[in-house]
């Protein structure tokens, strides 16, 4: 019986020691406000798990605008709506120019073929965005034509919306295209770091980017997702994992009750590590789409937020900036209602 209650003992001792090490509370909340970052813009809607499917436009929800991500009008609204980054999708033409385009394959969203980096500046340029776009299986495609010449460059895109942070994404594997948008961002007079711009995306290119630019936020999903792995592990320690040091922790709202000490000691332990934590809604990355998403923020949460839908989510967050028609902010919030 005596190693009974010596194991109770213990047992409660070392029950008491980790709630204390991962206690929330006994880290106070680092202040400031939530760095909201617009995935694409503003874009359309889609079907639940199909944005990272192969071709995201075949399974949109009904359109209740004609807004496109990673184009100008996206990405300047999202930006007028409260927007702390935009995150957009820059890939390299067959001439070398860079432009904004989500997938490297232009077949799903658009009436062109092939990859993005095979087509010149100017034959991108006559390609309708919307073309592809159905929330009916193909029966019907509410936005084709709505789209025309709506690929931008990058040049235009940085001109329209100057002091915009961009969360830089890159699609295609390559660090050609890093080299060309370190160039483009010195010939513009854009420095990144003093921005605070960001990069993440395929492994060679994020690798390049920080080559380029060692003092800019840059991460990949994939270390990101490791650095959540290691810390859920070993985070009872109140040890941050090499994984994390300087790195991404992606923190999924919908699981993040699996991360020790969330969110106070967490944001505190990676700031001390000189790393950042990125809410997700998912695991995989995908942000907050619905405004019923909101809860899921901790109220002392002060970091990075992806957010899929800023349309819907982000007029929630910050009301004094909503750009939208009354009738608009309306179809919005119906959507949002009734959307799975």
């Amino acid at each position: 019986m005596v190693w009974l209650r010596r194991s109770a003992f213990f047992g409660a001792l070392a029950f008491l020691v980790l709630t204390f090490v991962n206690a929330s509370w006994m880290d106070n909340p680092p202040g400031g406000h939530l760095l909201l970052i617009a995935n694409g813009g503003i874009s359309q809607q889609y079907a639940p798990g199909a944005r990272r499917t192969a071709c995201p436009a075949s399974a949109i929800l009904p359109p209740i605008h004609a807004i496109f991500e990673d184009t100008l009008r996206g990405v300047s609204t999202a930006e007028r709506m409260g927007a702390d980054l935009v995150a957009i999708d820059v890939q390299r033409t067959a001439d070398d120019a860079l432009v904004l385009f989500p997938d490297t394959d232009l077949a799903c969203r658009t009436q062109g073929k092939g990859s993005v980096a095979a087509l010149k500046q100017a034959d991108l340029a006559a390609l309708d965005v919307g073309f592809g776009y159905t929330a009916d299986g193909g029966k019907t495609f509410p936005l084709r034509g709505k789209g025309l010449g709506l690929i931008p460059p990058l040049d235009d895109v940085i001109a329209a919306a100057p002091k915009s942070k961009l969360l830089f994404r890159f699609p295609a594997d390559g660090a050609r295209t890093v080299d060309l948008l370190a160039a483009d961002l010195k010939r513009l007079g854009r420095d990144p770091v003093a921005m605070g711009d960001a990069f993440t995306g395929a492994p060679a290119a994020v690798a390049a980017a920080r080559k380029a630019f060692p003092a800019a936020w840059s991460f990949t999903l994939a270390d990101a997702q490791a650095c959540t792995s290691a810390y859920r592990l070993s985070g009872w320690t109140g040890m941050l994992p090499g994984a994390c040091a300087g790195g991404t922790m992606l923190a999924p709202v919908n699981a993040a009750f699996t991360l020790w000490g969330w969110p106070n000691r967490v944001q505190a332990r990676m700031a001390a590590a000189k790393g950042k934590v990125l809410a997700t809604l998912d695991a995989d990355g995908g942000g907050l789409r619905h405004s019923r998403d909101l809860p899921l923020i901790p109220t002392t949460y002060y970091g990075a937020v992806m957010v899929d839908d800023f349309w819907t989510v982000g007029p929630a967050l910050r009301p004094s900036l909503d750009a939208r028609t009354n009738e608009e902010a309306l179809a919005a919030q119906d959507r949002d209602e009734k959307a799975e």
